[in-house]
């Protein structure tokens, strides 16, 4: 039963970590020349394959959360953090969701087996941050916790659908536009050319929007397991539309106008 407990649907955005550029690549320049250098380099090293650094070097702008408490049927859209761009601080609040609930919560994402948890481990550790709850086992269950691949205490949905790696990734965008949801949008350039930009609250509000959409794909899931009827779904469904009319970033309101008629059976063409 997927919605036995509370849910936190997260995602993460990050940049190249220009004090990592400094100090191990040798790169001179303010921070915005530092990063630009790290990601040429980078595509160089992989031949035009990807801009971004291996786990570790990445700095963590954002963590944002879509909260659902089942019984009550809310949810709540919120970045984490005392202040945005402070590492520290949204990484403590990340860890900080786990620490009070008597019945752990279950964490939702998509690729956070392959990148978000990774990259949240090792910035922890950078910055001397224990987070002894996040490593708990769900009571007898000792193998259900939030880094095993194949339990459900963490729930990665990009995994689970593709088999755990039998078929083809598909990208949260494309699922997303797929059955009928704006998909990955309010940004129109790499995350780290908005940072530099001074646009990080449009960051967040991307990072919010990843989190909405990752609920409603493991919502759609649940019912599609069986664990959810269709008619608590749609209960569910509301509660987000409600969450985003709430939000005063523009880009909410093409949101509300697609969970308007979301889902819609048969699916959209």
């Amino acid at each position: 039963m997927l919605l036995d407990r509370s849910i936190i649907a997260f995602d993460i955005e990050t940049i190249p970590d220009p004090e990592i550029g400094r100090r191990l690549q040798g790169i001179e320049g303010t921070e915005s020349e530092i990063i630009r250098e790290m990601v040429r380099r980078r595509l160089e090293e992989t031949e035009g394959q990807s801009e971004y650094p291996q786990p570790p070097w990445h700095r963590i702008v954002t963590i944002c959360a879509s909260l659902l408490g089942p019984k009550s049927g809310r949810i709540e859209i919120r970045a984490l953090g005392s202040e945005a761009a402070d590492e520290r601080s949204i990484l403590e609040s990340f860890f900080a969701l786990f620490k009070n609930e008597q019945r752990p919560p279950r964490l939702v994402s998509w690729n956070g087996s392959g990148f978000d948890l990774p990259v949240i481990r090792y910035r922890a550790m950078l910055h001397g941050i224990a987070a002894p709850n996040f490593y708990r086992t769900d009571g007898e269950l000792k193998f259900n916790n939030y880094q095993n691949r194949y339990h459900d205490l963490h729930l990665d949905l990009m995994d689970v659908l593709t088999g755990y790696g039998a078929s083809v990734r598909v990208g949260l965008g494309n699922w997303g536009r797929t059955i009928g949801l704006p998909g990955k949008s309010f940004i129109d350039k790499q995350v780290y050319e908005h940072v530099l930009d001074g646009e990080l609250p449009r960051v967040i509000e991307y990072c919010k929007l990843d989190t909405l959409e990752t609920l409603l794909a493991f919502l759609l899931y649940a019912h599609h397991r069986g664990d959810l009827p269709e008619d608590e779904l749609r209960r569910y469904v509301a509660a987000a539309r409600e969450s985003a009319q709430a939000l005063p970033f523009e880009g909410w309101r093409q949101v509300d106008t697609a969970l308007a008629s979301w889902p819609r059976w048969p699916a959209p063409t």
